[in-house]
């Protein structure tokens, strides 16, 4: 299955969307451990999401960003 598929899952599970049809939690699993591009590629994904989710949150508290 190409890395595009899995990275389809990939977001849905950091999104935490169910994941798309044809793809188990197992396989994304045995994916990531053997693909390090999908590993890294994840990685930044969540950390993009973390930074995402921390910006809203000072947005919404009304507190200064912290610098990048």
């Amino acid at each position: 299955m190409p890395c595009t598929r899995y990275r389809t899952a990939i977001t849905a599970h950091i999104e935490g969307d169910p994941l798309p049809q044809g793809v188990t939690e197992e396989e994304l699993v045995t994916h990531l451990t053997a693909c390090p591009d999908c590993t890294r590629w994840s990685k930044r994904l969540r950390a993009l999401r973390e930074a995402t989710d921390d910006l809203l949150r000072r947005r919404r508290s009304g507190a200064p960003a912290k610098p990048v």
